[in-house]
């Protein structure tokens, strides 16, 4: 995982961070932060970050090769995840690795092609304004591309419903309209990057000879829709549990509303709350019966995400 100006990302595949190498500040631009990473046709992946505390709201920007796809707000501490571009008000396609099909675009866009680019700003929250709208998903012939992959989308598939609204931000006292912030990671096959002397030949396992591995808790790109971004009528979040507790959580269960620690006892009309995995309370949920049924949602109102995108 890379960590630079208080945040960390990485790029998750099949339930793992996807190992990078060479990761370096970029020289002329010290608020960027780079390194490779292997790729692998067909398969989907996740983008991941998380704040470490920078106490600041934050928004964030994914480009895939050149396509820029909404990310997710951040209130300066927690982590979240994207892994598919909106397609539909209710659906989603899957953000993959795919095989090149042709060169396709101008050479204008070739500076971000073969590459995977988080950009995070430091923001003030400025009221509400309407939802972002569609975008035109890019086909394979339309962009261009470095190596033998490029980035594609899978099948349509089912998602939370899109809000009608998300936050109107403005640049914050200690930021600027430009990036806090950027993870950069160039993606290329493996073959590639062993070519290149980048990845040692002895970790590569050939396909038909698979590595017998542990099973890792991450979010899974196929299955796991990302968290769900708070809206307008949200007040503070409540900080986020550590990594390895979130993505157990994530990859243990599905349902058609993914949201971190969100409970039955304090559901409200406004919100829409899912199940945990336990019929466990959290901790502020057990206070109910001595601080009253109002305070208890008021608590959960605070920890409770609404979609953005």
């Amino acid at each position: 995982m890379l960590t630079h100006r208080g945040f960390s990302a990485c790029i998750i595949s099949e339930g793992k961070p996807i190992p990078e190498y060479l990761a370096a500040v970029v020289g002329e631009n010290p608020k960027t932060i780079s390194c490779w990473i292997p790729s692998e046709a067909g398969k989907t992946f996740t983008v991941y970050w998380r704040d470490e505390g920078t106490k600041m709201h934050s928004c964030a920007f994914i480009t895939l090769d050149g396509f820029v796809v909404p990310g997710r707000f951040l209130f300066g501490e927690g982590e979240t995840w994207r892994n598919g571009v909106r397609s539909g008000p209710h659906t989603e396609r899957p953000f993959m690795f795919a095989q090149r099909s042709s060169s396709g675009a101008s050479e204008q866009s070739m500076k971000d092609a073969g590459s995977i680019m988080l950009k995070i700003r430091l923001v003030t929250l400025d009221g509400s304004k309407a939802a972002n709208p569609l975008q035109n998903i890019p086909d394979l012939n339309s962009q261009s591309h470095l190596g033998d992959h490029c980035i594609g989308y899978g099948q349509e598939m089912n998602t939370y419903k899109q809000s009608p609204i998300t936050w109107k931000v403005k640049a914050s006292d200690q930021g600027s309209n430009r990036s806090h912030v950027t993870f950069l990671f160039r993606y290329r096959s493996p073959e590639w990057l062993m070519a290149q002397g980048i990845m040692p030949t002895e970790l590569h396992v050939p396909k038909n000879h698979p590595a017998k591995r542990r099973v890792a808790s991450a979010p899974v790109a196929h299955s796991v829709n990302a968290p769900i971004t708070p809206s307008p009528s949200a007040s503070n979040s409540k900080k986020a549990e550590p990594y390895e507790r979130l993505v157990s959580i994530a990859v243990s269960s599905y349902h058609p509303i993914h949201v971190f620690v969100y409970h039955v006892e304090c559901r409200t009309k406004e919100y829409l709350i899912s199940r945990t995995r336990s019929n466990e309370a959290c901790t502020q949920c057990q206070d109910r019966e001595r601080r009253g049924p109002s305070s208890a949602q008021q608590i959960c109102r605070g920890n409770a995400t609404r979609l953005s995108s």
